[in-house]
């Protein structure tokens, strides 16, 4: 029984303008060097454990629902007390 080929209406068409730009983007790179992208360095986040008043943290709490809510950034309690806590040693 022969296998029934998959048909080739699926497969993109490439111009020879795309393949013509494809050759002159490559022409020019030596084998086996890749672009080393340098990643910014990111901080580990360590656990900690805070007390803080009831109602502040209910209203700290409050704002990330809202900013959760709207789209806007800090969106956690964790986030909100970091950002507080930067803006505090900026200014110290």
């Amino acid at each position: 029984m022969a296998l029934k080929r998959p048909p080739f209406s699926n497969r993109r068409v490439v111009t020879e303008a795309e393949a013509d730009a494809l050759a002159n983007r490559l022409a020019d790179r030596p084998y086996g060097d890749e672009k080393v992208i340098i990643e910014p360095v990111q901080e580990i986040l360590t656990r900690t454990t805070i007390s803080l008043p009831q109602n502040t943290l209910r209203e700290i709490e409050d704002l990330a629902l809202q900013n959760k809510r709207s789209g806007i950034s800090p969106k956690s309690v964790s986030a909100i007390i970091r950002v507080a806590l930067d803006a505090y040693l900026k200014k110290v």
